[in-house]
């Protein structure tokens, strides 16, 4: 399967959040306290990370959905 430059551009995206909510959670922080975060902190940075990576991979779906209705066949 390959990936068109739409689905490049939301994982790149995706992963760039993804260090972006790590970062302000406090569990990349580079030289801090190295505690174990707990699972419910865990969970929220998780549910954090994945509702706005989930939900703009669907309304890009769905864009590209509407654009093909309005697309014209050839015959």
């Amino acid at each position: 399967m390959r990936l068109n430059g739409w689905q490049r551009l939301w994982l790149v995206a995706s992963i760039s959040w993804a260090v972006v909510v790590l970062l302000l959670a406090g569990i990349l922080q580079p030289g801090g306290d190295r505690t174990v975060p707990s699972a419910n902190a865990i969970l929220f940075v998780m549910r954090l990370w994945i509702a706005p990576v989930v939900a703009v991979y669907g309304f890009g779906l769905s864009l590209a959905w509407v654009r093909r209705g309005f697309e014209l066949e050839s015959q």
